[in-house]
C-alpha cells in the first residue's frame, strides 16, 4: 500500500480497512509518484520471484 506519511490513517483500496500508518511496516520512502511506482515494481518482482510487475493505481486526490 503506497502513503502519504503526513497522513495519519490509509483506507486500502481493495478491502476498504482503514489502517493506522504508524502501526504498518515500511518496505521503502519515495519523494515523487515516479519513484514510489519504481519502487512497487520492485518490490512486487521480488515478491513473484523476478517477473516484472505493474501497478494499476488510481489517482487520489491529497
Amino acid at each position: 500500500m503506497l502513503a502519504n506519511t503526513a497522513n495519519q490513517t490509509r483506507t486500502c483500496p481493495h478491502c476498504n480497512n482503514r489502517a493506522e500508518l504508524r502501526s504498518l511496516r515500511v518496505y521503502g520512502r519515495a519523494e515523487t509518484p515516479a519513484e514510489a511506482t519504481q519502487l512497487m515494481k520492485t518490490l512486487k518482482a521480488k515478491e513473484g520471484g523476478g517477473e516484472d510487475y505493474t501497478p494499476s493505481f488510481r489517482r487520489l486526490d491529497p
